[in-house]
């Protein structure tokens, strides 16, 4: 392959996605001449739009003309009319996460791997870095709001990216340093089993650098476990137990956020505490997705004051609880949670803001995810008052058998739990909001799908009849 010169077009096919997204600003920024394609309009493909990256939608073979490199997404098929045309030109064609690779090589790198948490924590570690004054590039799968984007290109030589177990090539990115967040049964569908899963992560940690180290959630089993076994020499934990080398203390929950202290732990030194954090968030998730920002930012020389600072600073990731607004005393909330231990930790973070009722609204996301942790889905609900479920977003998938949303909302009636409903389409969801919603409520969307837009059209439609 040629060398990619400035005055070359490089073309993305799938370009909204996020990942995608973050890649073609990235080069955009520095300098290169970016195009792609999409199959639908997306705020994404908006905000790509008026950086003046050119972006088609729908695949065509003529899009991908005088190209001198082809980049795909992962949720692309390889058997891609674009794809296909580039290989019969002989344009070099690769993936995602090859060029995410290649772009990592300019910078040292801090990579966040885990089943949940990752986005939070990438958009946190970057908030310290720049309340310390570094500038980093930022490569995330969320929006952050502070920059209303998911990428930042920098000026120095750190690199924060979140990375993507879903097709196995986290593995092989270039870490000097790294974290785990958790290990969950997540992408089973491409990883087959749990063995293959945490076989994956163990080839992460040991791909990190030797000069730097890796940051594992204690309070996490499997990736304890993991860590503890690994030939890499600079593991350090963090968590709410006694294994963790930066132990959260003496938690306490503000209308605004969380205050906690903690307690440092390493090797052959005494116990030391640091006082007042605090971090705009609420739930035991975001204290770990803190701690583990706390846990890499410190170790690399930050100190403790900038740190404070950064996580006061932090203004959260779109789609993580983001509030969308309130109307008649009661409150709208959007959020990304799609399995069930997200969708746990978001109602029991819910329920520190003591409203009268919660109201969760469901779209499951991929049949083959609905499979394979079906029982934990049906043991989710505790927290929420009512739920509703639409119907599955398959994500290019097939139906699995009985494997849908009816069912589910079906068997958690079964089990016992009362208020469970399953609505056909955005119409039955609205007359239900409707008619049963009463002030001091907090209803919030769940979903990684286009749930993120009904919520907001129905929220509109809500403002306007009760104007």
């Amino acid at each position: 392959m040629e060398i990619i010169k400035k005055n070359d077009k490089i073309f993305l096919v799938g370009i909204g996605g996020i990942g995608m997204s973050g890649i073609a600003e990235i080069l955009h920024n520095l300098g290169y001449k970016v195009y792609g394609s999409d199959l639908n309009e997306s705020s994404n493909v908006r905000r790509l739009r008026k950086i003046g990256i050119n972006v088609y939608i729908g695949h065509d073979p003529s899009n991908v003309k005088g190209s001198s490199l082809l980049v795909y997404s992962s949720a692309v098929s390889k058997r891609n009319s674009e794809i296909i045309f580039a290989n019969r030109l002989a344009i070099p064609v690769i993936s995602r996460s090859e060029m995410l690779a290649e772009l990592m090589r300019m910078k040292k790198t801090i990579t966040i791997a885990g089943s949940h948490g990752k986005t939070s924590t990438t958009s946190i570690i970057s908030e310290i870095f720049y309340s310390s004054h570094f500038d980093p590039t930022v490569i995330n799968g969320g929006i952050i709001n502070s920059f209303g984007s998911n990428t930042k290109l920098g000026s120095d030589e750190w690199m924060i990216v979140e990375t993507d177990e879903s097709d196995g090539s986290f593995i092989d990115l270039p870490s000097f340093c790294g974290v785990i967040t958790s290990i969950d049964n997540e992408h089973l569908d491409f990883y087959g089993n749990m063995k293959s899963l945490n076989l994956a992560f163990e080839k992460y940690i040991n791909n990190i650098s030797i000069f730097g180290f890796v940051a594992v959630c204690s309070d996490d089993q499997r990736a304890y476990k993991l860590a503890k076994k690994s030939k890499i020499s600079k593991v350090f934990f963090y968590g709410h137990d006694r294994k963790a080398n930066i132990m959260a203390k003496n938690i306490q929950n503000t209308k605004s956020g969380t205050k906690f202290d903690i307690q440092l732990k390493y090797n052959n030194t005494s116990k030391r505490e640091v006082k007042n954090f605090f971090v705009p968030t609420h739930g035991k998730h975001n204290i770990n997705n803190a701690l583990s920002a706390i846990t890499v930012t410190s170790n690399l020389g930050v100190d403790f004051q900038n740190i404070k600072i950064g996580l006061k600073n932090f203004k959260g990731v779109k789609r993580r609880l983001s509030f969308i607004n309130n109307v008649k005393g009661i409150s709208f909330y959007d959020d990304y949670a799609h399995h069930p231990t997200e969708i746990q930790a978001t109602l029991s973070a819910l329920k520190i803001l003591k409203k009268k009722r919660i109201i969760s609204i469901v779209q499951p996301h991929r049949y083959s995810r609905l499979k394979n942790t079906f029982t934990q889905f049906c043991n989710s609900f505790d927290k929420s008052n009512i739920t509703l479920f639409l119907p599955v977003y398959a994500a290019g998938e097939k139906t699995i058998g009985r494997y849908n949303s009816k069912y589910l909302a079906e068997s958690i009636k079964k089990n016992g739990k009362k208020n469970i409903y399953y609505c056909q389409n955005a119409e039955e969801l609205e007359n239900f909001l409707i008619n049963n919603l009463r002030k001091k409520d907090l209803v919030v969307f769940m979903g990684a799908g286009n749930i993120s837009k009904m919520a907001h059209e129905l929220v509109n439609k809500y403002i306007r009849l009760n104007k």
